[in-house]
């Protein structure tokens, strides 16, 4: 929604001939292209652009031309002609029209109007009509044919989101020439990457970085205690660092799951083979963090003349976890795409965040029950890698280990799995619990039944 027509249209994985076809249509169909798309922003936020008309138009021109470009078998478009007036119907059809040229490609379109439009630009259409649960075809009930074109919908709607097994592919005109179609990279897709900051998904966590690497130096800059625990120096450093790191994450988790659905709207539209899209999510959080890592540093020794300590390990220990928390927050809505489970794991995991990270309330004054939890947290590890990668921090009462230990556990993925495999068994007991009670219903009612029909049947 926040980027304007044209800019959306280029970014879009579509060869050159494609795109131009598709700004001619707009043109054709009176959408502009420089303005906003529009719309809702994370399901809430009403983005100002195209109205609801021009942008209906926009997709229907963008899902003809990549049902072109991929050589799809089918077109599904429900409700296409909603928010479409009269005088821009004929334009519309126009565009959807371009697919009768080929022999293989099916279409089919669920409305509620616009019928005589339809036949007229469409020519021998069938109809499935379903009214008050009665199914008839061409306004005659006939069993046979409702159920052969129920498994002509069956087998089409298999077909749409099936990919072909080559690259590239080819269709056939109705003249009998071919159209070769084109296939998005089945290894690395560079489109995702570029959506992800076109869209500029990487300004937020920027100005995170830019506000708190500020707080940060400056809280530090005169800071004095050298007392035990919460009081020295070193903690204060690992915490604050940490913070700045993760809060990323954690205000934008719901913006993931958003995104993750945005990202599901590209693969069912064959934008893209990808649908986990995990090689591609780690070359975005490796580029992210090696630029976000190095500006926060770079921030805290211009602001703090106390941090020209900072040596190449320190900037290891913070571009890994930069990376590994990024790759983490951005893999949880790919696990749970629910953002209301998402956010519940995190709550855990924040709990052993702040409270039993093992450094700034050190490991011996936490209970001997609850020591073991900061092995829990991500942010333990952390602390005792900067701690064994320099000798300006020092953290005591923390009991670190090796630096490659807490190297390779310093991802909060661990947990977020660890947390999500607890809640899902939680969740399929109470469904386990739930089916039992409606089965043992159903027999007591069903019992009930048979004695009343025995009781009938009894002179």
């Amino acid at each position: 929604p926040q980027l304007n027509v044209k800019t959306f249209v280029n970014m879009l994985p579509l060869p050159a001939p494609a795109k131009q076809k598709l700004f001619a249509d707009l043109a054709a169909m009176e959408v502009p292209t420089d303005k906003l798309v529009g719309g809702k922003m994370l399901g809430m936020l009403e983005i100002p652009g195209l109205s609801g008309g021009q942008r209906k138009k926009l997709l229907l021109a963008l899902v003809v031309q990549i049902a072109l470009t991929r050589g799809a078998r089918a077109i599904v478009l429900d409700e296409p002609f909603a928010g479409i007036d009269a005088n821009s119907m004929a334009k519309a059809l126009e565009v959807i029209q371009e697919v009768q040229e080929f022999n293989d490609m099916k279409l089919f379109i669920v409305t509620h109007d616009h019928f005589e439009l339809i036949d007229k630009a469409f020519p021998g259409t069938t109809y499935l009509r379903i009214d008050s649960r009665r199914v008839t075809v061409d306004d005659s009930s006939a069993s046979s044919d409702t159920l052969s074109c129920a498994k002509l919908i069956t087998k089409t709607l298999d077909n749409v989101a099936q990919w072909s097994s080559e690259r590239e592919s080819s269709i056939t005109r109705k003249n009998g020439k071919t159209l070769k179609t084109h296939q998005p990279p089945r290894w690395l897709d560079v489109y995702v990457i570029k959506r992800h900051f076109i869209e500029a998904e990487f300004v937020l966590p920027f100005f995170t970085i830019l506000v708190f690497g500020v707080l940060a130096g400056v809280a530090v800059k005169n800071y004095k205690g050298e007392g035990e625990g919460i009081l020295r120096f070193s903690a204060i450093y690992a915490f604050l660092k940490i913070f700045i790191i993760e809060y990323i994450h954690f205000g934008s988790i719901i913006n993931y799951c958003y995104k993750r659905s945005q990202h599901l709207e590209d693969y069912y539209l064959l934008l893209t083979r990808k649908r986990d899209a995990f090689i591609e999510t780690c070359i975005i959080a490796i580029l992210q963090s090696a630029v976000l890592m190095f500006f926060m540093n770079g921030l805290l020794v211009g602001i703090a003349p106390r941090f020209w300590w900072v040596n190449w390990k320190i900037l290891i220990v913070d571009l890994w976890y930069g990376v590994v928390a990024t790759v983490a927050y951005y893999v949880l809505p790919i696990i749970q795409p629910n953002p209301l489970i998402v956010m519940g794991s995190i709550f855990p995991y924040v709990a052993t965040w702040g409270m039993f990270n093992g450094f700034l309330l050190p490991r011996e004054f936490a209970p001997v029950g609850a020591r073991w939890l900061t092995w829990f947290s991500s942010t333990y590890h952390f602390a005792c890698a900067t701690d064994k990668a320099t000798d300006e921090i020092k953290l005591q009462g923390s009991n670190c280990q090796n630096f490659g230990i807490h190297m390779a556990f310093i991802s909060p993925l661990f947990y977020f799995v660890a947390i999500l495999l607890v809640y899902s068994n939680i969740i399929r007991a109470i469904r386990r619990s739930r089916d039992k009670a409606e089965v043992a219903a159903f027999q007591s009612v069903a019992i009930a039944a048979e004695k009343k029909a025995l009781e009938v049947e009894e002179p």
